[in-house]
């Protein structure tokens, strides 16, 4: 019996043994099969670009290159000079401005259909032009920015007046839905909840270093202000000529990008963009503190000042500093100092020229001591008492050289 019972309790060991094993290898291999069956992209729509391009406009200084299928030696590269026109064999010159990529290829394809038999045409923009984009409302320095192809947006410049006149953003009054602009994810610093900036994930993962986005121009425009509505950003686009022309226009929430660093509201612009930031009825200081941080708005501004102050020059000061933060760094003012002047170019291009009645006590941001812009310029004045120092200086200093002189001769 007992001998019976062991070789019982032996068969169940070695059973429970057996299938220990094979629970084991079957999990080995339904995870070798899960792994092989994830991979990392399933689909492959994601190979292609999204038409983040279908409505490019082609214009001067862009290069395309463009390839015959079945005619490799009709295959070349160009780009479109000052005229709007590219070279190509067989057919020479071909004015392309204002077209799309879609469209171009099209009419080549149907143009070519007199030299080859269902000719079919591939075109790439290789090197993208310069582009020129006008940002106007509550920034800083509003204008025209031109940005360079291929380089870090932040080293846009600004427009000259010729190509003020040619750029033509208000040629026409047509306008739909933008519904069709593409993000794009931009270099930045986010705020959380410890107010310590860290790095953004747009930094780590973006998806280009050679495109503008809407922070680029924010930025070159001087960054915003405490007045900046970032919830109603205005961009007016072109539309190409093939879908009519005219212009299309968006709304855009910006608040996500310069909360959180969330890239969908960092648009990617293009040329002839127009961007309009309108201005809330009251100051909000958090803007101006989310913006330093993110790196959209600069944290110290220069102003120039000269006169009867102790220490003349340029001084760098905290944005939106105020006028006695500058004569704090520059002073003490001299004696018989009077009235400050002061100098700045207004956001409509217009020339400010205003005595102040400084003062020292007066709240940061009041008639007596306003807040200073970048460049702007002060002069500290001489006082009625002052200046009566000074003309009594002039007329009496002949006076007291020559008595000074027959002083000497008297005592030779």
């Amino acid at each position: 019996m007992n001998r019976g019972k062991t070789k019982y309790f032996k068969r169940l060991v070695l059973l429970n043994l057996l299938g220990c094993i094979s629970l084991n290898g079957l999990a080995i291999a339904e995870g070798q099969e899960v792994q092989k069956e994830s991979p990392s992209f399933t689909d492959t729509a994601y190979l292609k670009s999204g038409h983040r391009l279908k409505d490019y406009i082609l214009d001067t200084g862009d290069t395309l290159s463009i390839e015959f299928v079945d005619a490799p030696e009709l295959s070349t590269s160009v780009t479109v000079d000052p005229q709007g026109q590219i070279y190509l064999h067989r057919i020479k010159n071909a004015y392309v401005r204002g077209l799309t990529i879609k469209e171009l290829t099209r009419i080549l394809e149907k143009r070519y259909e007199e030299f080859l038999l269902s000719p079919e045409i591939f075109i790439k923009i290789t090197t993208f032009k310069s582009i020129r984009i006008s940002v106007n409302g509550e920034v800083r320095n509003p204008g025209l920015y031109r940005f360079s192809p291929f380089t870090p947006a932040t080293s846009g410049s600004k427009l000259n007046e010729t190509e003020r006149m040619n750029l033509g953003l208000e040629n026409t009054n047509t306008y739909t839905d933008l519904n069709d602009i593409d993000p794009i994810a931009l270099d930045g610093e986010r705020v959380i909840n410890n107010n310590v900036p860290t790095k953004s994930s747009s930094e780590i993962k973006r998806s280009s270093e050679f495109i503008t986005t809407l922070s680029n121009a924010i930025t070159r425009a001087g960054g915003l202000t405490s007045y900046s509505d970032l919830s109603k950003i205005r961009i007016v686009r072109d539309i190409p000529l093939g879908k009519g022309g005219g212009k299309k226009r968006a709304i855009i929430d910006f608040n996500p990008y310069l909360r959180d660093s969330i890239s969908s509201s960092d648009l990617r612009l293009f040329d002839g963009d127009s961007i309009f930031i309108p201005r809330l009825e009251k100051a909000d200081p958090t803007i101006l503190q989310s913006s330093i941080l993110s790196g959209l708005t600069p944290k110290f501004i220069f102003v120039t000042i000269g006169g009867k102050i102790e220490t003349p020059g340029i001084v760098k000061v905290p944005l939106e500093s105020a006028l006695s933060d500058v004569m704090n760094l520059s002073g003490p003012r001299k004696p018989l100092s009077g009235k400050i002047f002061l100098i700045r170019y207004n956001k409509d291009g217009t020339l400010l020229r205003k005595n102040i009645r400084y003062s020292s006590n007066a709240t940061p941001g009041s008639l007596k001591n306003p807040y200073l812009l970048s460049g702007d310029l002060i002069s500290v004045k001489n006082s009625i008492l002052g200046r009566s120092a000074g003309n009594i200086k002039e007329i009496t200093a002949p006076v007291v050289g020559i008595y000074t002189f027959r002083e000497v001769l008297k005592n030779w």
